[in-house]
């Protein structure tokens, strides 16, 4: 039997496969590594609003910038931040405004409810000591206790996190979705095989993956993908391990253009609803990414 090619544009991909009013959605990506910003733009564009926003324990830009679009309801997340750079100014400005609804976790419980959510569990129990922190105390419908059956000890718990869609970066794939993180995995993986449906954006895809690197790299079964996106320089401006680094200038003139709405909308208008996923690269400038590019990769 033939495989059918899942390969398609950013702009499809989001429309086919994430409603209008998502229940749940989750970005991968940590800090600003491997943040699927082809896609992240994308549903700006097409006002897919969300109602819960997953993140990894660290998210960045991929969240912020949704938060700062007036898209998302509420987030389950640990972190959102730039690292060296400061604090994520929309996702702050909004929790302390409450219009957003944060649902503050421990890194953990987003690691734990992953693999939960993944392997089809009920729940999933947190090792000793993790329960002595506040955050279940802060947000007490998230955790729960239950006795160990062999102990006879109270454990808490992490909750399955099953999201209905993810977003995803990978570095190659096939066009039957079978992919390659070429660094490093964070939960992304975790992600695919807890999502309903994933879109994959790729740096590259090629015609055999597994020829090309042996079936044992190969770290993403695409019978999980629901869409792949060629995307070059698709996590512009975080970075994409074995590619490119993130671009710190640009970076810097984001979180700049957060601390007033003008200048915040003029950002949109100028690198997300004023050009099309395909434009974005020279929006940006291909001397400037091309600069950004690490010694272990091209997307020439």
């Amino acid at each position: 039997m033939e495989r059918t090619s899942k390969v398609m544009s950013a702009r499809e991909a989001i429309s086919r496969f994430v409603p209008e009013h998502c229940e749940s959605l989750a970005v991968g990506g940590m800090h600003m590594h491997n943040n699927p910003m082809t896609l992240v733009r994308e549903l700006i564009r097409q006002n897919r609003k969300v109602k819960r926003l997953i993140t990894s324990p660290s998210a960045c830009i991929n969240a912020d910038i949704l938060i700062g679009s007036n898209m998302v309801e509420e987030i389950l997340t640990a972190y959102v931040g730039f690292e060296h750079l400061g604090l994520a100014a929309n996702f702050r400005r909004s929790v302390e405004k409450k219009t957003v609804k944060l649902l503050e976790c421990d890194e953990p419980f987003l690691v734990y409810g992953l693999q939960a959510g993944a392997g089809g569990l009920p729940f999933i129990p947190y090792p000793k000591g993790l329960e002595l922190t506040d955050i279940p105390r802060v947000n007490p419908d998230l955790y729960r206790f239950t006795t160990d059956p062999y102990t006879g000890e109270q454990v808490m718990t992490a909750a399955p996190i099953k999201p209905a869609v993810a977003l995803i970066h990978c570095q190659e794939a096939d066009p039957y979705g079978n992919a390659i993180f070429k660094g490093a995995e964070f939960t992304d993986r975790q992600m695919i095989f807890a999502s309903s449906a994933v879109i994959l954006q790729v740096e590259k895809i090629v015609p055999n993956l597994a020829q090309k690197y042996g079936s044992t790299k190969v770290n993403v079964p695409g019978f999980l993908v629901s869409a792949v996106v060629e995307a070059p320089f698709g996590c512009h401006p975080t970075a994409s391990h074995g590619y490119y680094t993130f671009d710190e200038a640009h970076l810097k003139g984001y979180l700049k253009s957060c601390k007033d709405p003008v200048a915040f909308g003029e950002y949109l208008s100028r690198y997300v609803n004023g050009v099309s996923a395909e434009e974005y690269p020279s929006a940006i400038g291909m001397d400037n990414l091309k600069a950004l590019q690490t010694g272990g990769g091209s997307n020439e």
